[in-house]
């Protein structure tokens, strides 16, 4: 299976500008009602203000790009930044390494955040250890988490009958 959210992330750089050019409209605005002592507007412009900045951090941390492939012999899993992320590369994180490897993953959905973390056996310098990484699947639609759920699951059922029929040999 292969997807990615590109369809909902696409809207990303146009939230941003509607953002920065309503908060200049806003603060426009303010400047103007200031010079009449408008009390009321004044805290109208500070609630909406706390708003939007609000709303850019969480699109600006939380908004990623996100794409899963289990076709083959490996799990390919991808972040990156919505803005800017064809020419500054700099929020990627990649993993992609043999279904064999996956020992575990867990879903964790906050109320605002989805994270999907993977836990997989590594072998560095002759030590076995299990390494955790994780992935902002926050704006995946629900359906294909699912999808990516049920083919997660399978791939860790078949990985630990896989060890207990080799155990059970022994």
């Amino acid at each position: 299976m292969r997807f990615n959210n590109h369809k909902t992330i696409k809207y990303i750089p146009f939230l941003y500008l509607l953002i920065v050019v309503s908060i200049g409209v806003f603060g426009y605005l303010e400047f103007k009602f200031k010079q009449e002592h408008l009390f009321y507007a004044e805290i109208v412009f500070w609630i909406f203000l706390s708003i939007m900045i609000f709303l850019l951090v969480y699109i600006y941390n939380f908004g990623r790009f996100f794409e899963y492939d289990s076709d083959g012999e490996a799990l390919c899993f991808r972040n990156s930044g919505a803005l800017l992320s064809e020419t500054i590369n700099y929020r990627e994180k990649r993993a992609e390494f043999p279904k064999q490897k996956l020992k575990n993953f867990k879903i964790k959905n906050y109320i605002f955040i989805k994270k999907l973390n993977i836990y997989v056996k590594s072998n560095y310098l002759g030590k076995r250890q299990v390494k955790k990484m994780v992935f902002d699947i926050t704006f995946v639609t629900p359906k294909r988490i699912s999808l990516m759920n049920t083919s997660l699951n399978k791939v860790v059922s078949t990985n630990s009958k896989k060890l207990h029929e080799s155990r059970s040999r022994k």
